[in-house]
């Protein structure tokens, strides 16, 4: 005959301290299937017994990782003037370029004609 809906997961927490105990001392979750079905105590079914047991013990372990835990506060970083961009240096500065390409890089910003090539030698 089949269970009520629900039926395994109320047999299974009725009988959790004493399913946890057993464990703990080493005895295999077939053991405690076999005895507890033997004495007529549960009338799971041996799969879903075994899928309980295992979200007992997962629920059992879980409390101790999953404890909120604050994160540490982030701060906003601390307005440092030495961070803080040079008003001598061009706003549109790229700070991968090497200090010749950023010149010409300004030139042509500004709308000036590129220098020619005798010109970067001359620098």
């Amino acid at each position: 005959m089949p269970a009520e809906w629900g039926q395994a997961k109320i047999e299974i927490l009725a009988l959790q301290e004493e399913i946890l105990a057993e464990i703990e001392k080493g005895i295999s979750t077939r053991q405690i299937f076999e005895t507890l079905t033997a004495a007529q105590r549960i009338t799971i079914s041996r799969r879903s017994f075994y899928r309980r047991v295992k979200l007992l013990r997962a629920g059992r372990a879980a409390p101790k990782s999953r404890a909120l835990v604050k994160p540490p506060a982030r701060s906003l970083p601390a307005t440092n003037p030495a961070h803080r961009p040079d008003k001598s240096q061009p706003a549109n500065s790229l700070p991968t370029l090497k200090e010749k390409e950023q010149v010409v890089f300004d030139r042509l910003w500004d709308g000036e004609d590129a220098p020619s090539d005798d010109e970067e030698d001359a620098q």
